[in-house]
């Protein structure tokens, strides 16, 4: 789903595609976390958090426990907090 994200997206765009976030800080209006638990296919569960930043209620960057669809990578040589670029939306 966060490969779906495009810098530019609306709060309401964002929310269609990950759903409503879990936390919004009233004193950080401008950012959106997402917790949730990955089972990998063997393993324990983990607790991973994506975190969202809005610059004029549009989507500026995605922060968290992140992995872009391309990497190729083992989980356990990925850092747990990466920041994801987010491409710019073509209506822009």
């Amino acid at each position: 789903m966060v490969a779906q994200l495009k810098r530019g997206m609306t709060r309401d765009q964002v929310r269609f595609v990950l759903g409503s976030p879990l936390v919004v800080d009233l004193f950080r209006k401008d950012r959106w976390d997402y917790v949730y638990r990955y089972l990998p296919g063997s393993g324990q569960a983990e607790q991973r958090v994506i975190s969202v930043y809005f610059v004029d209620d549009r989507l500026d960057r995605v922060e968290g426990d992140v992995q872009a669809a391309s990497d190729s990578a083992p989980a356990a040589a990925v850092e747990r907090s990466r920041v994801v670029e987010v491409p710019a939306s073509a209506d822009k």
